[in-house]
């Protein structure tokens, strides 16, 4: 199946339309931001289980959609992933800093640290990186109307996730990262 020996990992895909658990495979001593930034447009995923949207974990067993032994997701759909390993940066930590960041998608944000190159704005990290990163100590949170992002409490917490920052909606700073915006702009 593969020219060269991979890894089995459990993982959660989250894309708009569906969560599918099964198993990616990685090449050892890669992440799966590396495996989700390579070029072939699939990601080969084995045992999967395919759900409505959403991010509650476990899923609900009225939310299983289908199931199948294998299935090629197309990786531009893929708006994040729990599970596989997280990427090794490519160049030396003393050149990158971790920016806790929040990115929205939907009802929800992810927030957590990203490593960015040291002196560089975000804007152009985001606008030049590559689409798939791993956002380190990654936090879930659900927004609510009566409660502005910095003040909201995670649903959920992972080592890290890898996430599609073509796909996220917006960046924000990070829940309990920084000050109530209406204290300096409005108030």
């Amino acid at each position: 199946m593969y020219k060269q020996p991979r890894e089995a990992h459990e993982a959660r895909i989250y894309t708009q339309a569906y969560r599918v658990y099964g198993m990616i495979y990685l090449v050892p001593g890669s992440g799966t931001a590396d495996l989700l930034n390579q070029e072939k447009v699939y990601l080969p995923v084995t045992g999967a289980l395919i759900y409505t949207p959403g991010y509650v974990h476990p899923p609900e067993a009225k939310d299983l959609k289908a199931s199948t032994g294998f299935l090629a997701l197309r990786k531009e759909r893929i708006q994040w992933i729990v599970g596989g390993k997280p990427a090794e940066p490519r160049t030396s930590p003393a050149l990158l800093e971790r920016r806790p960041l929040a990115f929205l998608f939907g009802d929800y944000l992810l927030a957590g640290e990203l490593l960015v190159p040291r002196g560089v704005r975000l804007s152009d990290h985001l606008s030049q990186a590559k689409a798939f990163q791993t956002l380190l100590e990654a936090r879930l949170y659900l927004l609510r109307p009566d409660r502005p992002i910095v003040d909201l409490e995670p649903v959920e917490r992972f080592p890290f996730v890898t996430l599609n920052l073509r796909l996220a909606e917006a960046v924000a700073e990070a829940p309990g990262e920084a000050h109530d915006p209406r204290l300096t702009l409005f108030g």
